[in-house]
């Protein structure tokens, strides 16, 4: 079971299986310049049978486990049983993964589209835009994340700055 975050493992490891995502959460908040501390990575990806086929294939060798579960069973290697699922919190042996299928503001298919090709530690992926995190941050309205939101709300303000 794992021992410290390998996001750039886990990064590596989904687009090299051809998993569609877009990273969100603490990651993207670092990616657009917040100084937070993140000890997982969650992304947000389609739950139909495609990604979920992949992501399974993808993740078969470093031990996938229910998160959430406090036995942190193993989870199921059928497609079907992932029928109708929103989320999934997975640890490996790679580190935590958070699969996120809908976000207070939209799912996948509605975010893909406004995501920000970036390179995180040398993986070409996308990361939720700007405005979209600062929307899920203070619709989730944790004190972590509005304090994220904040952070992120000046960095926005200093770029639009730079661009006057």
């Amino acid at each position: 079971m794992m021992s410290t975050q390998d996001t750039p493992g886990l990064l590596t490891l989904l687009v090299d299986a051809g998993v569609h995502f877009v990273v969100i959460g603490g990651v993207a908040a670092i990616a657009h310049g917040a100084s937070t501390f993140t000890r997982d990575l969650d992304v947000l990806v389609a739950f139909d049978t495609d990604t979920i086929s992949r992501l399974l294939d993808a993740l078969k060798e470093h031990d996938p486990r229910a998160a959430i579960d406090p036995a942190r069973r193993p989870i199921p290697k059928d497609i079907a049983a992932f029928e109708g699922f929103r989320n999934l919190y997975l640890t490996t042996d790679l580190g935590r993964l958070d699969l996120i299928g809908e976000t207070p503001i939209g799912d996948f298919a509605h975010l893909v589209e406004r995501a920000v090709p970036m390179t995180l530690a040398g993986v070409a992926v996308r990361v939720i835009a700007l405005d979209d995190l600062i929307a899920i941050k203070r619709a989730v309205g944790r004190p972590k994340d509005i304090l994220v939101a904040t952070e992120l709300e000046a960095i926005r303000e200093l770029l639009q700055d730079g661009e006057s």
